[in-house]
């Protein structure tokens, strides 16, 4: 399933998570815990975007790396609480290297969305 942010604020999207569970809660760089595919909207073919780390949040404070806080802790179903850090790096993201979410990433080519 594609991920999209449907709050008011519409901050973009993360795309399809491809989780590997034995790196789950790891916060070694070469071991994330999710590549992230986006569609392209030109070829029609999903497109490696991002990687994730999740860490799962028992009441320890947040995990670093890259010098970068993680985000959470947020309830994720069939996960639990985790805390989460993206990198962006393989599609550029105008709100931040580590951002959520990547407004130039959609789960419905913007052209094709449902006009209001």
């Amino acid at each position: 399933m594609c991920i999209e942010d449907q709050s008011e604020e519409k901050l973009g999207g993360m795309g399809y998570h491809y989780v590997n569970r034995d790196n789950i809660g790891s916060t070694d760089p070469e071991r994330p815990a999710a590549v992230i595919y986006a569609k392209n909207h030109e070829t029609g073919q999903r497109e490696l975007v991002a990687l994730e780390w999740v860490v799962p949040y028992t009441g320890q404070s947040a995990p670093h790396l890259f010098g970068k806080e993680f985000d959470g802790p947020e309830l994720i179903p069939g996960l639990g609480e985790i805390y989460s850090l993206h990198a962006w790096l393989y599609k550029k993201n105008p709100s931040g290297l580590f951002a959520p979410y990547n407004p130039r990433v959609h789960c419905v080519c913007p052209e094709d969305a449902p006009k209001a």
